[in-house]
């Protein structure tokens, strides 16, 4: 049977970097193939690629037997093939029917082919009780819905699937994995990218690791579980992590002084909850790593510490005072956070942005400058203009400035040089042991335990594992359940 999709040696590069390199996958009509691999392995690059979104550097894609690579979207959509979004992309001033007639609708339909395909994914999806309502009224498991069912409506022999468990709860995570059984027994073939490695494993006949743009495994659910390859992709090690290379706790650390206190924590985004009973804390002098696999609630940690996200449940203090939703107020009183985002004003030089957050004048930039000497050569360069490896490091830098009594770092190595990387690990650890508490959210496991003193693993909004770093550490088995389900 020669397959829908045929992927041939795929690459796509944002100029020096390497997205995906070299990747070949094949679909077969009703089959349903995971991907899956770290944050940054090149997924929805991949996507993008594949449906004319993004750009290809080099290879081919082969659908329904056509050479494809230099179609643009709307053509790509017209052949069979759609996709979901991780931000969903709704028309928030369209009913749910009408955002899925949208995409029921072709040139060649009529009204009442339309009025099917429409009714059709909305049963598939289950969205036969809101159809005459809008989006932004409803849940964001029903968002959710609305989303695949968009992508479902235009009857497609493929659909691309970019974290559509994201967010959801048990129940709506099993409905989702019928759906796509479903859609897949009629003949539609699904590409599903997702993090919920149990929805993954469940439903795929196939399953594709990435890690760092390149296809590091494949195979069948099984098979790749149990792959080396796979827990190396996930927590940066194939054998036993090393940690005896991490530092020594600075002498000022003590269970006394906490920099940072959560209690009991519950939280989450309007109708989403993410954390559950989540106590933690940091103390001066120690660097501290929060782990756990994505949407586990790390960042959204880091977000109710800063005070830019509420408690629902439980509290959070901040140097000794209690944070109620006041991020600039709990900024002033010590705490840098150096969000995903990166947070660079983009119109600022290196050295305006340094001095903005500066509250030290030349003190708190010499610091940061002396931390982190690659920045020197930079300080005349717009912020909007570095590269992401640049901007992280800045984003680094501002914090540094500040001179902080609490950091908290969000995806430390995102976009950092190996080299780079090391001069940012040597610097969080020179603050620790200048007595300040680091709150360090790190997706490679075994990075973050190097440099740590003590570590929480997250599971779906739960503390599941803590401990110092080695006691961590030698928890593999706990530690890939975390990760890998």
């Amino acid at each position: 049977m020669t397959p829908l999709l045929q992927v041939r040696d795929l690459s796509v590069r944002f100029g020096s970097v390497d997205a995906v390199r070299d990747v070949s996958i094949e679909v077969n009509a009703g089959s349903i193939v995971g991907l899956i691999g770290p944050n940054g392995a090149g997924k929805t690059s991949l996507l993008d690629a594949l449906t004319g979104i993004g750009p290809t550097s080099s290879g081919q894609v082969v659908f329904a037997g056509r050479s494809i690579g230099q179609m643009p979207p709307h053509h790509r959509a017209r052949q069979g093939m759609t996709r979901t979004f991780q931000s969903l992309e709704l028309f928030e001033d369209l009913t749910v029917a009408e955002n899925l007639a949208v995409a029921a609708e072709s040139s060649r339909s009529g009204r009442e082919q339309v009025a099917a395909r429409v009714e059709r994914a909305a049963t598939l999806t289950g969205l036969t009780g809101i159809l005459g309502r809008h989006p932004v009224g409803i849940s964001h498991a029903l968002r959710k819905r609305v989303a695949l069912g968009r992508a479902l409506a235009g009857e497609p022999s493929l659909v691309l699937l970019d974290e559509p468990a994201g967010g959801l709860d048990e129940a709506e995570r099993t409905a989702l994995a019928r759906t796509l059984r479903t859609v897949a027994g009629e003949g539609t073939a699904v590409v599903l990218v997702d993090h919920d490695m149990g929805l993954v494993l469940e439903v795929c006949e196939e399953v594709c690791v990435l890690d760092l743009g390149r296809v590091v495994a494949r195979g069948t659910p099984s098979a790749v579980r149990a792959d080396p390859a796979l827990a190396a992709a996930y927590l940066g090690m194939e054998d036993e992590m090393d940690v005896s290379t991490r530092p020594t706790a600075s002498p000022a650390t003590s269970p006394r002084n906490p920099v940072v206190r959560v209690e009991h924590l519950s939280s989450g985004y309007a109708d989403v909850p993410v954390l559950h009973d989540v106590s933690l804390d940091v103390r001066a002098g120690e660097v501290v790593a929060l782990l756990g696999a994505n949407g586990a609630g790390k960042t959204t940690t880091l977000l109710a510490v800063s005070g830019l996200l509420p408690a629902n449940q439980g509290s959070v203090s901040v140097l000794g005072r209690s944070v109620h939703g006041r991020p600039h107020d709990v900024a002033r009183s010590g705490l840098a956070h150096v969000p995903q985002d990166r947070g660079v004003l983009p119109a600022l030089t290196v050295a305006e942005n340094l001095k903005l957050a500066s509250r030290f004048a030349n003190e708190g930039v010499d610091d940061a400058l002396h931390a982190l000497p690659a920045l020197s050569p930079l300080l005349a360069r717009r912020a909007g203009n570095l590269s992401g490896g640049e901007q992280q490091l800045l984003a680094i830098g501002r914090a540094l400035a500040a001179r902080p009594k609490a950091v908290l770092v969000d995806e430390l190595s995102l976009g950092l040089a190996a080299s780079t990387l090391r001069d940012v690990l040597a610097a969080l650890r020179s603050l620790a042991d200048d007595g300040v508490g680091v709150l360090m959210v790190e997706q490679h496991p075994d990075l973050a335990l190097r440099v740590a003193d003590r570590a929480y693993v997250l599971q779906r909004g739960q503390v599941v594992l803590e401990g110092s770093a080695r006691e961590v550490a030698a928890r593999k088995e706990a530690l890939e359940e975390a990760y890998l389900g």
